[in-house]
Formats: C-alpha cells, structure tokens, sequence
C-alpha cells in the first residue's frame, strides 16, 4: 500500500537519493524503525512521536511486522512492511536560534521554578557528576551518559540530545561533547544513535523545537515545558534536563531533589 506522510527535507532527500536494503530493528503498531548502515529510518502512525528520522502517516496503525524484516529506501519511498511511504509534506526539524541565552535561561528558570516539571524522575537515574560535567561541555560526561537508562532511547541520550540542540540553539562550540557521542555511539540502540547524530546537527522533536521558539518570544514556555515532557515516559523530561543544563544549570540542581 503506498501512502504518503511528513518529513523533514534531509530525510525525503534520503529517499530519493540511492537505493539501499536494511533491516527493521524495531516493530510497533505506531512505530516502525529499519536500519540502514549506522542510522535508522521510520514510519511512524497519527499520534506517535515524531522524531527527525521518521515519516509521520495519518494511519491509524501500522501493519504487523517483525523484527529483522527487509526493507528499502529509493525512489522517493520508504518500502517497509508492505507499506510504500512518501514524503509530501515538509516539516521543521531544525532548532531555531536563541540569540539571547541568558534571557531564555531565566525563562526556562522561571517555568522550572514554578513547578512546569518533575526533573528527578531523570536525575535519580544519572550519576549527578555526568550532569555536572555536562553542564561545563565536558566531553568526560558523554561515556557516563550514552546508553544509560531503559528504552529505544535511554534517558541519559535524552540528556545529551537536549544538550546538543541547545548548545547549538545558542552557538556554543559543540563538537567535544558530538565526538564523544559519535564514538560512543556503539553503547546505545541504533535508534538513539541517529537521534543523537540529528541532535548534533541541530535537529530535533516538534515538541523540542516549539519549547526553543516558546523561550525566545518570551511567552507560552510553561505550556510548551509541559508538551515537551509529555513525550515518551521519559524522553521529553530527560530532553528537557539537557536543555536546561546549557540554559539555567543551578535550575536543574534546585528542581531535582
């Protein structure tokens, strides 16, 4: 069956660019993810989390298939479990820039401050050093983050993501911290691997992105604090801690005991 979604420019050109074979690593009525070489690409039903490397459908859900099936990119398609996916909507996943950090920072403050979200549900599984290292840019705290956690993405991978979009976000120097991540990217899923590579780039969930343009108007950043934290059990709060601890540092520490 071909059906078309929304996705982001780099992905629909990877699809029209050359044929490759891969293999799905992860199966769900809402979310099917193929690896192709080191990254992954998805399909994913109305409602599921849309991370840069899916194309999101309005399918209520996705066919049954299992783990190790084939699959294809070529040809402007993503063939996967019988489904033939386009892109014919674009959608931003590129974060915007936050040409006033410390203005955003206080605003970030003010929402943690204010009870926007629970930041110890991620605290209490990370080593408080990895953190305190994370928020100077220190590379040491990339090997005591990647892969930590449960889940497709673990949380500590949240953390750096949420890190990296933001340093970027504000054009901070982030390349000891996207080393690190790139060679650790063995130590986590294959998932989270291309989601942390997208995040060195500067891409990122709607959720994530919406959170940034919320800080820098200076309005709606309780709302968008609590969208973002909604995704996943974890992912978005874990997200959040990372963008934090560029942001406003002492905020995470004060909200997290």
């Amino acid at each position: 069956m071909k059906v078309s979604g929304a996705a982001s420019l780099g992905l629909r050109r990877r699809l029209e660019g050359a044929r490759a074979t891969g293999t799905v690593v992860h199966a769900g009525r809402h979310a099917i993810y193929a690896r192709f070489g080191e990254r992954v690409v998805g399909v994913s039903a109305r409602g599921a989390v849309h991370v840069p490397a899916t194309i999101s459908t309005a399918l209520s859900t996705l066919p049954e298939v299992g783990t190790g099936a084939p699959a294809e990119l070529g040809g402007g398609l993503l063939h996967v479990g019988g489904l033939a996916v386009g892109v014919d909507r674009l959608v931003a996943t590129q974060a915007p820039a936050l040409g006033a950090p410390a203005a955003a920072g206080a605003r970030l403050a003010r929402a943690l401050a204010g009870g926007a979200a629970d930041l110890a549900v991620v605290r209490r599984q990370l080593p408080a050093e990895a953190l305190a290292l994370l928020a100077r840019g220190r590379a040491a705290s990339v090997p005591l983050l990647v892969g930590r956690g449960d889940g497709l993405t673990p949380v500590g991978d949240d953390v750096l993501a949420g890190w990296l979009v933001t340093a970027r976000a504000c054009g901070r120097d982030v390349d000891p911290i996207a080393t690190g991540v790139a060679a650790g990217s063995k130590s986590t899923t294959t998932l989270s691997a291309t989601l942390l590579s997208d995040a060195a780039s500067g891409e990122c969930l709607p959720e994530f992105r919406a959170l940034l343009l919320a800080l820098r108007a200076g309005r709606g950043v309780p709302g968008a604090v609590a969208r973002l934290t909604s995704v996943g059990h974890t992912s978005g709060t874990g997200m959040l801690v990372g963008s934090a601890l560029v942001l406003c540092p002492a905020a995470v520490e004060e909200t997290g005991r």
